[in-house]
């Protein structure tokens, strides 16, 4: 039996509270692995495992989102027996916000909040990206100079290759996305977060997120580049925690 789409790591029995948790454009669930622990008895963790990378690296990457969703909200709709948020960052809050609203409208299943981190808002995401035009070498040079994976990759073809094979289909993913026409607007506080210094995520950037929700929304800078949720997990997951607690108490 292959994998599915969400890995989780002994979730406690004692939680009131599920955080979906998705990655960056070309990465995996594993980097939450630590999160459960962090997290504490009071939130089980759900990370989204999308094909061709980690443990479904046989799988052809998805390139587009409405693949992405047929194959999320379904497993996803069964597993939410809690009350739930969304931590999604940088592509993963694109999927994420899609996910959210989908489970909303499609389900009845609106998140008790929504993290954006280190992702423009769905107008907003900028320019196509040059991975279609880049080489395996350059993608991976690239990647080693932004600090996204060791530089021992770039010695390694094999693993080279199975680091950007992922990352051309998320690229193609983002590339062709275009924001809902119908219904964009989420039904939950939202809060957009950055590293501070993430030149491609500025609080101008963030802060466009408040127009895409009808709850209230707030901003969060934390030390840090583009990955500093990776550099400062013990920061993110408190303040993960403060947030679940918080719109639990205001659902009571």
């Amino acid at each position: 039996m292959s994998p599915g789409p969400l890995v989780e790591w002994d979730p406690p029995r004692t939680a009131t509270a599920v955080l979906v948790c998705l990655p960056h454009a070309g990465s995996g669930a594993f980097q939450f692995r630590t999160w459960q622990e962090l997290l504490g008895p009071g939130t089980a963790l759900l990370a989204v495992q999308l094909p061709g990378r980690e443990n479904r690296w046989r799988e052809e990457p998805a390139t587009g989102m409405a693949q992405v969703l047929d194959e999320l909200v379904p497993e996803l709709a069964r597993r939410l027996d809690l009350p739930y948020l969304v931590f999604g960052h940088s592509m993963g809050a694109l999927v994420g916000y899609e996910l959210a609203r989908v489970l909303g409208l499609e389900h009845g299943r609106w998140p008790l909040g929504f993290v954006a981190s280190a992702c423009r808002a769905p107008d907003d995401q900028g320019e196509p990206s040059d991975t279609p035009e880049l080489t395996d070498e350059q993608i991976v040079a690239g990647l080693v100079a932004d600090g996204a994976v060791p530089a021992a990759v770039a010695a390694n073809s094999r693993l080279a290759a199975a680091v950007v094979r992922p990352l051309r289909g998320d690229a193609a993913l983002c590339d062709s996305y275009s924001p809902p026409e119908t219904d964009p607007l989420l039904r939950c506080p939202l809060t957009a977060w950055r590293g501070r210094d993430d030149a491609g995520v500025t609080d101008g950037h963030i802060r466009k997120w408040d127009a895409w929700s009808t709850g209230p929304s707030t901003v969060r800078t934390f030390p840090g580049d583009h990955f500093y949720h990776l550099a400062a997990p013990d920061l993110v997951t408190s303040e993960l925690k403060r947030f679940a607690t918080d719109q639990l108490a205001n659902r009571s």
